[in-house]
């Protein structure tokens, strides 16, 4: 069976999607003749790609031509293949070997390979069709083996094994045979010089042996080269009283690190002077190096050797100084902290100790995320635009005696607060509505260098309330569920949001204004935005539009005035209720309170009203007399100390709230004994609450009336008040004692009925329970008892009755 498959590309190298027919036709090469292809299925399996597949029935030599429905070829056909007769199977064929298994860097190794087809029976193949890779786990190179057959088969020659040289080659297997001939049996051989994994995997031309799985092969390092290892840390000068350290490294003939060998090392004091010097075992730093310490106690020079299996390596001995501990420089790490796309200088040197007061850096490593300039002490560090994080580097000093000491520097690159990216100059609402009706505020965009990490802002308003439009997070359900909302309970306007930077670009879409009650007005919504190493704030301000509120009336519904004569209406000291009149428009009003003015007129229906008014309100000032029903300007008054007198039904003034309530509290009555009706009015004159230039901001007057029921009453002493008092709590006594009285005897008459009842019961039954031959004799008897019960019971009951 044999499958292909067809890219189908448009001029651009696109890929076109769809079925387009294809022809498929296979020529035999020599012949130059068409092959019949009667299983051809076409299928597809992805944008743009087809498959085809027919059965392989003759073997040899053929081309595969593939044209469109204009008998126009494709690119890269003819397409050459060969047919073979009983092909090698890869799950029949055979690999064995020695070869396979566990050996050492430089020996060589062997193996078999049998190629059989689907029944078991020999494939021979062309030598060059035996493909062997052998691949080592931390390289790209293929070891290079070499094949041969392992007898003479279909006219081959088996010839002998020349000595083999460890080599590798990436193209192609070497083989001293001529590739013409074919074979069944196979020869491998190869020297493995690394030390570690291989990989071996086996194909015959195409067809992958043991199933596709690779065979791993473990190579081991050779015996120890002393040429090749030796010591390869160590230092001249160490501090006395403190450990110091060996390196040695062991080594193959192979320069293959050689393990496990750290029983056979040894460190030796060489010098005469050994007081004072201890050495410690070898440590296996399982890499082929190997560390071993030594301590001195005593200022001094030493000489050292260090041996494996009794072989010392070069040279030896070497002499080791010891000195103080103060002869020797000492590097602290240093912690460094730099804004995101910002650069940070710092003096790296400054909490180090060296002799002499005086030292230079030798050398520096290259950070992984920004640059590093050094200028004398100092370094300069840039991490890279949009880098947030952690990185750092490492410094070696040199001092004055030429001792060295590395340290490093850890840099925190801490990502900036989220930036605003646009955010609206102002915003505009309405006094007592949400603003804006639909939707929410747009404008409000912030970014931030960290797409995943969780992020809060903080949005707040002086007069007023921040919050999410309801409508936005319904339709959002999906984004919203990774965004969290909260209020702040001990600052109840403060709105937080937390989320990715993503989704709280889409709740700052859905924000919403509300302002106090009654507010008009410049206002202030700061928004914060927050994390883990910063806040940024931005303040937009909001206009809130002015609307007219009614004016209000606090009045009760009657007042009780004294029986006789000129009475005070309302006297704050001694009444309890309120009498007064507002407007919620001006608490808010930014300008000059005595320049909002309200139209108030008192007016009763029988009597007469009389007050004392401000000099400054006689323009204002308008009476309704008593023969009259409308309203007229003052014409005449008189003014004793800035004030002066006004009397008549109805009385109307222009003033300010304050004007108006001094006049409720000297407003005084004239009238008859029989009371009267007082009739409040207030007219805003349409007044927002915003500056007297704001001719444009007027709107309709709004009304408010309140009528109050003025009553003459006499007034009522303190003891008629007690003794009327005294007199209701004994008729409620009373009435309830005999209430109660009555119900006694209602329920002992109930009780004794109920016991008559149950007595006349009785006795019936007992009279029916008698036998029938006494009743002629007992007759009389019988009916003077019943006399006698119906007509005295409760008399009779326990004694003898009389007879005949």
């Amino acid at each position: 069976m044999m499958e292909a498959f067809i890219h189908q590309h448009d001029s651009y190298g696109n890929l076109v999607p769809g079925s387009y027919a294809f022809d498929v036709e296979v020529v035999q090469k020599g012949t130059n003749l068409s092959m019949p292809v009667s299983d051809l299925v076409f299928e597809d399996v992805g944008l743009g790609i087809q498959s085809f597949s027919f059965s392989l029935v003759e073997p040899g030599n053929f081309m595969l031509m593939i044209s469109d429905k204009h008998n126009t070829l494709i690119s890269n056909v003819p397409y050459d293949f060969k047919v073979y007769v009983g092909y090698c199977d890869g799950t029949n064929s055979v690999v064995n070997g020695t070869g396979l298994n566990h050996s050492f860097a430089g020996e060589v190794s062997t193996f078999s390979v049998f190629l059989r087809d689907a029944y078991l029976y020999p494939s021979p193949a062309e030598l060059d069709m035996l493909q062997v890779k052998i691949l080592h786990e931390s390289s790209l190179k293929q070891l290079r083996p070499r094949i041969r057959p392992k007898k003479a088969e279909m006219g081959t020659f088996a010839g002998t094994l020349d000595k083999l040289t460890p080599s590798t080659d990436g193209a192609k297997n070497k083989s001293t045979e001529n590739t013409r001939f074919s074979a069944s049996n196979f020869e491998v051989a190869f020297v493995p010089e690394k030390s570690g994994t291989y990989e071996i995997s086996i194909f015959c031309g195409n067809v992958p042996l043991n199933g596709g799985n690779p065979f791993r092969k473990v190579v081991s390092a050779g015996k120890v080269n002393l040429s090749l290892s030796g010591v390869v840390e160590f230092a001249s000068k160490v501090p006395k009283l403190a450990k110091s350290e060996v390196v040695i490294q062991l080594l193959d003939s192979y320069s293959n690190p050689v393990l496990s060998e750290q029983s056979k090392l040894k460190l030796e004091v060489a010098s005469v002077n050994r007081s004072g010097f201890s050495t410690m075992m070898f440590v296996d730093n399982k890499d082929g190096t190997y560390t071993g310490s030594f301590l001195a106690k005593d200022v001094g020079t030493y000489e050292i050797c260090a041996s494996f299996d009794g072989q010392h390596f070069t040279p030896c001995p070497v002499g080791v100084n010891v000195y103080t501990s103060e002869y020797f420089p000492k590097v602290l790490n240093d912690t460094v902290s730099v804004w995101e796309d910002e650069s940070t200088a710092f003096d790296a040197l400054d909490n180090d100790y060296f002799a002499g007061g005086n030292a230079s850096i030798k050398e520096y490593s290259r950070p992984d995320h920004g640059s590093l300039l050094q200028y004398g002490g100092l370094f300069r560090y840039t991490p890279y635009k949009g880098f947030n994080g952690n990185d750092s580097f490492v410094y070696t000093i040199c001092d004055v005696n030429g001792n060295v000491a590395s340290g490093s520097v850890n840099i925190d690159i801490l990502s900036i607060p989220p930036q605003f990216v646009s955010f609206p100059s102002q915003l505009h609402g309405t006094e007592d509505l949400i603003s804006p009706r639909f939707g929410g505020f747009s404008g409000f965009e912030i970014a931030y260098s960290d797409l995943d990490e969780n992020i809060t802002v903080i949005l707040n308003a002086q007069y007023g309330t921040v919050f999410l439009s309801p409508m936005l997070m319904q339709f959002w359900q999906p984004l919203w569920g990774e965004l969290s909302v909260k209020i702040d309970h001990q600052k109840a306007k403060e709105l937080i949001l937390a989320g990715r930077v993503d989704v709280i670009n889409s709740a700052l879409q859905a924000i919403r204004y509300f302002g106090d009650e009654n507010f008009c007005g410049d206002d202030t919504i700061q928004v914060s935005t927050m994390n883990r190493n910063g806040k940024n704030s931005v303040k937009v301000p909001v206009f809130v539009e002015p609307i007219n509120d009614h004016p209000f009336i606090n009045a009760p519904a009657f007042i009780f005035l004294e029986d006789s004569g000129d009475v005070l209406i309302f006297d704050r000291k001694k009444d309890k209720f309120d009498f007064s009149i507002g407007d919620p428009d001006l608490p808010n009003f930014p300008g000059n309170r005595s320049h909002f003015l309200v139209i108030i007129s008192f007016e009763v229906s029988s009597g007469v009203l009389s007050t004392s008014l401000p000099a400054e309100l006689v323009a204002t000032t308008e009476l309704k007399l008593k023969t009259s029903y409308q309203w007229q300007p003052l014409l005449t008054f008189v003014t004793i100390s800035k004030h002066f007198m006004v009397k008549a039904k109805g009385i109307r003034v222009r003033g300010t709230i304050n004007d108006c309530n001094s006049i409720i509290e000297q407003l005084m009555y004239h009238g008859g004994k029989h009371g009267d009706v007082l009739t409040v009015r207030v007219n805003d004159m349409g007044n927002y609450g915003c500056c007297p230039n704001c001719e444009q901001m007027m709107s309709m007057p709004l009304f408010a009336e309140a009528t109050i029921s003025l009553i003459r009453r006499p007034p009522m002493s303190s003891l008629l008040a007690h003794t009327l008092g005294s007199a209701l709590v004994v008729e409620f006594i009373m009435l309830l004692s005999l209430s109660g009285l009555l119900l006694y005897f209602t329920c002992k008459c109930a009780v004794v009925l109920i016991r008559e009842k149950k007595r006349n019961t009785i006795q019936q039954d007992i009279e029916h329970s008698k036998p029938s031959g006494e009743e002629a004799s007992s007759t009389g008897r019988d009916l003077h008892f019943t006399d006698c019960c119906c007509s005295g019971l409760s008399l009779f009951s326990g004694q003898p009755l009389p007879e005949g």
